[in-house]
């Protein structure tokens, strides 16, 4: 979401004074800076030269400052002076439908900024930011991306460079913030409309219409979005330590907190019936609690990991209490379980520098997640399978405990729907083996609850 330009809230006339700062301040700087160049590098042809200029103008109703790109080729121009074109005629068309507002100092303001930013490959995005305010009560914004292949010298949308089935769709649409429906389905209609960048980092959308305060900003990491990219623009893009190829859907259970005598062995049958294989991030004291158990887990072939001995926030202590939370649990698991566990996971999720330290000092992964079941919350069966579904996405790490009888209750279904989803289930190490992840810092982490 756009920040709110602070001016907003400027009652008359106030405004004028903030204007006239503002304008002179842009001025100044057009004057000193002819023009931004954006050179992209092309392989074929000469390079597609973007610049920039910034138009002004003053009446005695309103202002205007409008950064204009500026290119040859009509092409691409078009389109992008026809939308600076039909954000200067609306704005014009209210200013006249209120001009009984203005005079005696009270002016109503257009500001449209321009942006160019590297994308994948030989494509670059120009970002447009209109911002217009015609009373004193709220302003508009609205933003529009053009996307620009710059060897062949086009427009690129979205559908060009990802796939934008259902599926996908669904997933974005997950991601949004509870809005109105209706909202929802009209901004969703035609994703070739759709307004995004896209780095090695994530994929940026932009919605207007949603949200009366302004743009809504959905940001999807790259890792989510590239199993939808097609295979041309998932090879341009460098996506760090990245080898799941773009269609794979894997995901990783993960089980905190156990192992418990009565759930853990129902969540083992159900993975068996299923044959999945699990990463359990055992407590020390309930594996040496309940040693067969323990031993259960790793003869079944799931993974063992270490979740600390008495679930201590290791922030929080002492350096040598913290060492000795996770020593002292790695020690248990593996007399217990044979497995000497290379992955913890802090409870809470909790770390910082000296958590990683001991971390990378002891040859063990931090292992947070991105899906928090809440099942350690709700303890429904209907709300940890809802949770899950909507914040699913492929290379995920899912939370769950198998400590709560209702967690082995909701576990049948919550797998039989993701495999009809098309999902396929590894360890927390198979899974960074796949994305080619080799650090001893956090791997896909929200600070939620563990």
């Amino acid at each position: 979401m756009f920040k709110k330009i602070p001016f907003r809230r400027i009652r008359w006339p106030g405004w004028v004074v903030l204007a006239a700062i503002g304008l002179s301040f842009l001025y100044g700087m057009t004057q000193l800076v002819e023009a931004i160049r954006f050179e992209p590098e092309s392989n074929s042809g000469s390079p597609l030269t973007i610049d920039f200029k910034t138009d002004n103008e003053n009446t005695d109703t309103y202002t205007m400052s409008i950064k204009i790109p500026v290119m040859e080729n009509q092409h691409i121009k078009k389109p992008i002076q026809g939308w600076i074109n039909d954000e200067k005629k609306a704005f014009l068309q209210e200013v006249k439908e209120n001009k009984s507002q203005f005079g005696s100092g009270s002016r109503a303001h257009l500001v449209i900024q321009a942006d160019s930013r590297k994308s994948a490959g030989d494509t670059i995005h120009i970002l447009l930011h209109s911002y217009q305010l015609v009373d004193d009560v709220r302003g508009e914004e609205h933003v529009k991306t053009f996307t620009i292949n710059t060897a062949e010298k086009k427009i690129v949308t979205l559908p060009d460079i990802m796939e934008t089935s259902e599926e996908a769709v669904n997933m974005i649409q997950k991601r949004l913030p509870e809005h109105p429906g209706d909202k929802v389905q009209k901004a969703f209609q035609n994703p070739a409309s759709w307004n995004w960048t896209l780095n090695n980092e994530a994929l940026t959308l932009y919605f207007n219409g949603i949200d009366e305060a302004g743009p809504t900003e959905v940001q999807i990491p790259i890792h989510v979005i590239l199993p939808y990219l097609k295979e041309k623009a998932a090879g341009a893009l460098k996506v760090a330590g990245t080898s799941v190829e773009p269609g794979e859907k894997y995901v990783a259970l993960t089980f905190d907190d156990g192992p418990d005598p009565d759930v853990t062995p129902r969540i083992l049958k159900v993975l068996k019936d299923h044959d999945v294989h699990a990463t359990f991030f055992m407590l020390g004291s309930q594996a040496e609690k309940y040693p067969d158990i323990a031993k259960e887990v790793a003869e079944a072939g799931h993974e063992i990991g270490n979740h600390s001995d008495h679930h201590k926030d290791l922030t929080k202590v002492r350096k040598e209490e913290m060492t000795q939370e996770v020593l002292a649990s790695s020690r248990k698991i593996m007399s217990t379980t044979g497995q000497l566990p290379t992955v913890l996971r802090p409870p809470y999720g909790a770390i910082n520098n000296e958590v990683e330290a001991l971390a990378h000092d002891n040859g063990s992964t931090l292992i947070l997640w991105s899906v928090d079941s809440l099942d350690w919350k709700n303890k429904n069966v209907n709300a940890i399978h809802s949770t899950v579904q909507k914040e699913m996405a492929p290379g995920a790490i899912i939370l769950l405990h198998d400590v709560h009888s209702t967690t082995a209750d909701a576990l049948p279904g919550l797998l039989t729907m993701l495999e009809k989803e098309g999902y396929e289930f590894l360890t927390v190490s198979q899974l960074q083996s796949k994305l080619a992840v080799e650090t001893a810092s956090p791997f896909y982490g929200n600070m939620k609850k563990g």
